[in-house]
């Protein structure tokens, strides 16, 4: 072999430039881009008059698998997407809708609506990894579906007549469209463990887990401003050209060097190394089934689903009890929780999975636990502090900062706790079971609505520790290669 002529097959991200760049120091200048024949970096050829034909073309080292940055920018874009429902519904609608004489029943069950479909999560994951259109990449297909989807259903809420009369409606357009955010969820979260390297999964989680706040502060506090002063059917118009501007990414960009950009697009399905057979869903489930048989794995389901109960509790009551017991505005409202407030949750994230690598996930998950106790004992037990100026303002912050350290913590402990061969299944089960525990909380506030807010906020405190127990008792060591 020549010297300086490096094999595109002998090097497994032949197209990332940072790569080139730090670990081909020797490559002559001409030869650092682009691949020529027989897969060695030559220059690269002219692309403009490629255009029309195909625009992967214009950039031929654009691949997921291949660049760095270009997965990095697509998994943390493609949260952001999530969070932005997330935060339009729990915060700027919930706010408005507060706002118009909504009571804790009706947005108890708009939060609850909301997060349903996030139980679909243990179903989505089987089937993605069972059905898709392999030509186009194992998961970019199910994420451009889901997208495009998410942005359909939020243009088909305008068509209802008045919103706060057709309740039922409402809610009901909100679960479907939620339905398309956990798909897009679960596909996310599956292309992230299939690109990502081992070296860069904590980084990245975190900068993903950080953009999703993003995307929180734009549908919350962004949306709730154009709420606020241009009404709910252009925030619904704004948010949808948003989503649709984001499914241009995972619509451009392949996952594998040689696949197809879309259906009718030359290239072919690029199997991994044994990922030539494609297990059945029945051979998954009993995959999953025999991982759970394991003592950590299945503390691990106790601990997903009790940690998650006041997390729920929280997005129930908080919009009522803001608008209609503080004082606030709905367009206040949305404006903190989804602005500072997300920025609280992004400071969270960072935090966590920085403390996580040196202290340990116990010992993080334990703080953010705690936190949130006193929180909310304070708020429960003192009528002072619910009543003064500043307090409620920390109640939000500090919260939403200790649910962020927490839920970053959290992701790395049930990684250690999958078992290799379903690890995709038995990673999506735990986050059901998370978001089947919101939905009880929205449940419990709807029942404790008579008994007033010192009750609902001592619940919380005592809920929240519930999952201690379970935490400890799983072993350091647990997991499986």
């Amino acid at each position: 072999m020549k010297p300086g002529v490096v094999p595109h097959r002998r090097d497994p991200r032949p197209c990332d430039p940072y790569y080139l760049k730090t670990r081909q120091p020797n490559l002559p200048a001409g030869m650092r881009r682009g691949r020529g024949r027989q897969g060695h970096f030559s220059k690269p050829p002219t692309c403009l008059p490629l255009l029309a034909v195909d625009p992967y073309r214009l950039c031929p080292m654009l691949t997921l698998t291949g660049s760095r940055v270009a997965r990095t920018t697509t998994l943390c874009v493609l949260y952001a997407a999530q969070g932005m429902p997330w935060g339009f519904v729990t915060i700027a609608l919930l706010s408005y809708l507060a706002g118009q004489g909504a009571g804790l029943a009706e947005t108890a069950k708009i939060s609850s609506l909301a997060t349903l479909p996030w139980t679909f999560k243990l179903f989505w994951g089987p089937i993605i990894d069972r059905f898709t259109l392999r030509s186009m990449g194992r998961r970019r297909p199910w994420i451009i579906l889901a997208q495009f989807a998410m942005s359909v259903t939020l243009l088909a809420m305008i068509l209802i007549g008045d919103l706060t009369a057709e309740f039922e409606t409402l809610a009901w357009m909100v679960f479907v469209h939620n339905c398309f955010v956990s798909l897009q969820d679960v596909a996310s979260d599956a292309l992230a463990v299939d690109v990502l390297l081992d070296s860069e999964r904590g980084t990245v989680n975190g900068l993903m887990w950080a953009s999703n706040y993003a995307g929180t502060a734009i549908g919350g506090a962004g949306m709730g401003t154009v709420i606020a002063n241009y009404g709910l059917r252009p925030a619904f118009c704004l948010q949808a050209a948003v989503l649709l501007g984001i499914l241009c990414l995972p619509l451009f960009i392949r996952e594998r060097a040689g696949e197809k950009l879309l259906p009718w697009s030359k290239g072919e399905a690029k199997l991994e190394p044994g990922e030539e057979r494609t297990e059945s869903i029945a051979g998954l489930t009993r995959g999953l089934v025999g991982a759970l048989k394991s003592w950590p794995a299945f503390l691990g389901v106790l601990f997903a689903f009790a940690g998650s109960i006041t997390v729920g509790m929280r997005v129930a009551v908080m919009p009522v009890f803001y608008t209609q017991e503080v004082g606030w505005t709905d367009a206040h409202f949305a404006q903190v929780e989804g602005g500072i407030g997300s920025g609280a949750g992004v400071l969270g994230a960072l935090l966590g999975g920085y403390l996580a690598d040196r202290l340990g996930v116990k010992t993080v998950i334990t703080l953010g636990l705690l936190g949130i106790c006193g929180l909310c004992a304070a708020m429960g037990l003192s009528e002072g502090l619910r009543a003064s100026q500043s307090f409620p303002l920390v109640f939000l912050l500090g919260t939403l900062f200790c649910i962020s350290m927490m839920t970053v913590a959290g992701f790395a402990l049930f990684m250690r706790l999958c078992t290799a061969a379903v690890a995709g299944t038995q990673y999506t089960l735990y986050m059901a079971l998370a978001n089947v525990a919101r939905i009880s909380g929205a449940a419990i506030v709807a029942s404790l609505s008579d008994r007033g807010y010192e009750t609902i906020f001592c619940v919380m405190a005592i809920a929240i520790l519930i999952p201690l127990p379970f935490l400890y008792l799983i072993r350091e060591e647990s997991g499986s290669s």
